[in-house]
């Protein structure tokens, strides 16, 4: 359910897509439109309820559809707005192939299993307060997925601030490399796996961010990660 693009409320309309509909209290625009999500509830716990983050760290942390704004705010940027990811509309994807293969054992060397853990998460702007996460693992050879990570109650922040981690799933994994492309853009190529079952991660504060965007058949974010 959006926020309709006429007669907008503040209680019913502004505040209620944010929190699930409205309480009796006081909340003014300015703070509802100022206090990002992380703010709320969900973060830090600095304020009681969900906001849309257009001013607070010059809205780097802001609901998607929004504008970032430094002066009292106008409720007609708040037309049509989404608030939450619904999985079928808008929704974050995550995508595994794994063309590794698993080579027949070569005795005195141990055997080898290239299977692969891949987890997706993503965070605020500073990468400190996570908010979605989730992924899969794919056999070698063998895919997963596009399978959802978000859930109905997860915030469609505007801009993806992301960690992703590959690695094997137990001790037999020889390493390898991962590519790891977002909305069709590309972020890591050829990416260092290490052997065994730890993995390597890697995030949006070394390879880039990336915006919401209509992609793959939804309006999010959609992971592809290759390893090879």
């Amino acid at each position: 359910m959006a926020i309709p693009s006429t007669n907008i409320e503040l209680a019913n309309d502004i505040y209620g897509e944010a929190n699930g509909g409205y309480t009796s209290g006081q909340v003014s625009l300015n703070d509802i439109s100022f206090y990002s999500y992380f703010a709320g509830p969900n973060g830090t716990s600095s304020i009681s309820y969900n906001a849309y983050g257009k001013g607070e760290n010059s809205g780097l942390n802001r609901i998607y559809g929004t504008n970032a704004v430094s002066n009292p705010d106008d409720m007609d940027d708040f037309k049509g707005i989404t608030y939450f990811y619904d999985n079928s509309s808008f929704q974050v994807t995550v995508n595994v192939t794994n063309n590794k293969t698993n080579p027949p054992p070569a005795p005195p060397a141990p055997p080898v299993d290239n299977a692969v853990n891949v987890t997706v998460e993503l965070f605020d702007s500073s990468l400190s307060i996570q908010y979605i996460t989730g992924g899969g693992m794919a056999m070698a050879p063998g895919s997963y997925g596009p399978s959802p990570i978000s859930q109905t109650n997860d915030p469609i922040i505007f801009r993806g601030y992301w960690k992703v981690t590959v690695g094997g799933t137990g001790p037999l994994f020889a390493g390898g490399t991962c590519n790891i492309v977002i909305n069709g853009n590309t972020k890591v190529t050829g990416g260092s796996i290490p052997s065994g079952p730890g993995g390597a991660t890697f995030d949006s504060a070394t390879y880039g961010t990336e915006d919401v965007v209509s992609y793959g058949g939804y309006i999010g974010l959609y992971f592809d990660v290759t390893v090879n």
